[in-house]
């Protein structure tokens, strides 16, 4: 006869193991991205699209966002880094697919800014909303902020002051973007200004 344990005494029940839901859900995009992939190939041949010419970048764009979507449903200390690095290959992606398709890779000279600092404030950014931590929140938006206004400076000065994409401002035109970004510099340097004054009270 089988002895029964005292009564209050914990009954251990055999461990079973549950189904880890993160390799499924990283499975189900992958296999959603590479539904997406095919098709696009699909339908490249049947309407005559060159995509080896103008759809390249899509193999760029496609891994960024595998390894960001990885990286934002994925747990533990690397999760961050995935994301980060995941948004640095799709901005980088989109910013080839952009040139390739106007054929204006001269934008390098100041599109970089949209990749560091920009593509890392949105990867803490998106992690940080996924995580709930508002810090990561904070920094990524100065991060991604900083990028686009390096990027829309570079753009005035190296697409309307020197001409590289051959087309340069007027008189007119290039004296109300110079008054603008001397006008938003004034104010960042005031905002500085005040918010150093506070914190040394």
């Amino acid at each position: 006869m089988a002895e029964r344990p005292p009564p209050g005494a914990a009954v251990q029940q055999p461990a079973t193991s549950q189904p880890g839901g993160q390799p499924r859900r990283q499975s189900m995009v992958l296999g959603g991205l590479l539904v997406v992939v095919g098709a696009s190939l699909l339908v490249g041949q049947f309407v005559r699209v060159d995509i080896g010419h103008y759809g390249w970048p899509f193999f760029v764009i496609a891994p960024g966002v595998v390894i960001l979507l990885v990286g934002l449903t994925a747990r533990g200390a690397v999760s961050e880094g995935l994301a980060i690095l995941g948004s640095i290959i799709t901005v980088s992606g989109l910013i080839l697919l952009y040139q390739n398709s106007t054929d204006h890779f001269e934008s390098w000279a100041y599109a970089w800014s949209l990749v560091f600092p920009g593509a890392i404030g949105v990867g803490m950014i998106l992690y940080g909303l996924r995580a709930g931590r508002p810090g990561n929140v904070r920094t990524g938006t100065r991060l991604a902020g900083a990028g686009l206004v390096i990027s829309l400076l570079g753009a005035a000065f190296f697409e309307g002051v020197i001409g590289i994409g051959g087309y340069q401002f007027d008189r007119t035109a290039g004296v109300a973007v110079g008054a603008l970004i001397i006008v938003l510099g004034a104010l960042l340097l005031i905002m500085n200004l005040i918010s150093g004054g506070r914190q040394s009270r």
